[in-house]
């Protein structure tokens, strides 16, 4: 179902003006798409030189919203499972010239992950990364016809030290 796409935090359409948060782009087959959003982000990701790092990064998938309450509830409820595995984790993640790579935990799950990144305006950093739902053992979404493709696009937005 949509719900299911929009489960994964993580990801965009934040403008330049960003805030700390995550957006999850979701494709739905036969077409449309949705977004899956959330302002809470808990961590923070430090510059070193022209190098960025991160970890124990976490998104509360409860508090993911994509502006319809039953999609929300069935995302939450029967594909990301929330009162198991309540949260998203970036584990860790480092990179170097706008490319970077980490790990991230969902349903349970471990898998790497490798995407791009702008620090904007000096204070924040948005990273985006595309995830395969199947990999983190999420399937089957689909809804009066509708169904949820594999891969959804994150974006996560955090505040940036030096």
């Amino acid at each position: 179902m949509k719900a299911l796409l929009s489960s994964f935090v993580v990801l965009f359409s934040l403008s330049a003006i960003a805030e700390t948060g995550v957006v999850a782009l979701v494709n739905l087959s036969p077409a449309g798409n949705f977004q899956a959003k959330s302002s809470t982000v808990q961590g923070t990701a430090k510059m070193t030189g022209d190098e960025v790092k991160a970890s124990n990064v976490k998104i509360p998938l409860n508090t993911l919203k994509t502006g319809i309450e039953l999609r929300d509830k069935h995302m939450k409820e029967k594909y990301l499972e929330t009162q198991t595995h309540p949260d998203a984790e970036l584990i860790e993640a480092s990179g170097k010239g706008g490319k970077g790579r980490g790990k991230l935990k969902l349903h349970g799950i471990e898998k790497e992950v490798s995407g791009t990144y702008k620090i904007l305006g000096g204070k924040e950093l948005e990273a985006e990364f595309p995830i395969k739902l199947s990999d983190y053992g999420i399937t089957g979404i689909k809804y009066m016809g509708v169904g949820v493709k594999d891969e959804v696009k994150i974006t996560v937005t955090l505040p940036v030290t030096k």
